[in-house]
């Protein structure tokens, strides 16, 4: 199947005729909204090329390094193509000119690039074009984002044990079909970490604070981004669905208002241990430090869901989310987690995508 984009909207639900038990469902519904490994080295690669051909006739030795959905193998099949490009130092210049130049280097291909705009303004300064080769929109970033970080943590994650991506991919398209993920709703990257919080909780998949102990400090601004892989034993066995329909019961019934969901050190925190430097737990060491220094902001514990980076704490990943929204989102929790409970085996994959909570 091509990777171009199919003739029907994927995030319509009323497309799908799955058949067959709950993992062959699965089957079906992932070969016709992700992206599957073949199609990426077949086509996206062609992007890849495409861009770094281009960029490399003005800033020569140039790399592209991809991050984001694509990265972790929770593509669909309308996703953006997110790429870091590294540009070798002698070619380094202020942050404006780079984007600007960039532009105007990918406007001469207008054979392969079209729709390219760049902004500055913000705080990644960003291109984004449509490689007309392969129908898809790519985001090129300058300044090595955190994205490229926690793509490499999440790729990892979700790779030890195929349970926890296909779970992953199953929820994040559940949240997009609902319409609560996005630009100005709760963050794809927040809901994720939220399907990493739970896998914790499961111990099928460990802390960023026992992957980042005796590391080599990496530093990213005024945080650490380094981990090391170990081998971890999942003692967990429980099916695709039964995960599906826990990660729905557990969050259905999650004390939100109280706590702060932190991937890094697996547990839920209240909310209260964050308002006092003082009372900051001792794993937060590099945070605590960081806020006595005036070196980063404190962490917003003022929004109806908590959901702390896992490498930045001082950032809410779902800082977005404001009293109706939150309230949208617990109750898709609460319909999720009861279609659970009362669908059959057959029936539950496709109501949790058709069924809605209003």
């Amino acid at each position: 199947m091509s990777i171009t984009h199919e003739s029907f909207n994927i995030l319509d639900p009323s497309w799908m005729q799955l058949e067959g038990t709950f993992d062959e469902q699965v089957v079906q519904l992932f070969y016709h909204v992700t992206l599957n490994r073949d199609e990426v080295e077949k086509e996206l690669l062609r992007l890849f090329k495409d861009v770094e051909n281009t960029l490399r006739t003005f800033w020569p030795g140039c790399e592209l390094v991809p991050y984001g959905s694509l990265y972790q193998g929770t593509a669909f099949k309308t996703s953006d193509v997110d790429c870091f490009v590294q540009i070798p130092i002698l070619h380094k210049t202020d942050a404006d000119t780079i984007v600007f130049t960039a532009r105007d280097i990918l406007r001469r291909r207008s054979d392969l690039f079209a729709q390219i705009s760049a902004a500055s303004n913000v705080p990644v300064p960003i291109v984004k074009f449509f490689h007309m080769p392969t129908s898809r929109e790519c985001d090129l970033t300058f300044d090595c984002p955190p994205g490229v970080s926690n793509s490499k943590l999440l790729w990892y994650l979700f790779h030890l044990d195929k349970k926890a991506l296909d779970l992953a991919v199953l929820v994040k398209y559940w949240a997009k079909v609902h319409n609560f993920t996005g630009p100005y709703l709760l963050r794809t990257y927040a809901l994720l970490l939220m399907v990493f919080f739970y896998l914790q909780q499961l111990r099928m998949l460990p802390t960023i604070y026992a992957l980042q102990r005796n590391v080599p400090y990496v530093s990213w601004r005024v945080w650490n981004v380094a981990f090391q892989e170990i081998n971890y034993s999942n003692v967990n066995h429980s099916s695709l669905k039964h995960l599906l329909g826990g990660f729905f019961k557990f969050f259905s019934c999650y004390d939100f208002e109280e706590n702060v969901i932190s991937p890094f050190v697996g547990c839920s925190i209240p909310r209260k241990r964050f308002r006092n430097i003082s009372t900051i737990p001792k794993q937060f060491s590099l945070y605590e430090s960081n806020l006595r220094l005036k070196l980063c902001e404190p962490f917003n514990i003022d929004r109806p869901m908590c959901v702390q980076d896992v490498f930045n704490h001082s950032s809410n990943c779902s800082v977005l989310v404001f009293d109706e929204l939150g309230e949208n989102i617990k109750k898709h929790f609460r319909l999720a987690a009861k279609l659970y409970d009362t669908e059959s085996d057959e029936t539950f994959l496709k109501a949790i995508f058709t069924k809605h909570s209003y």
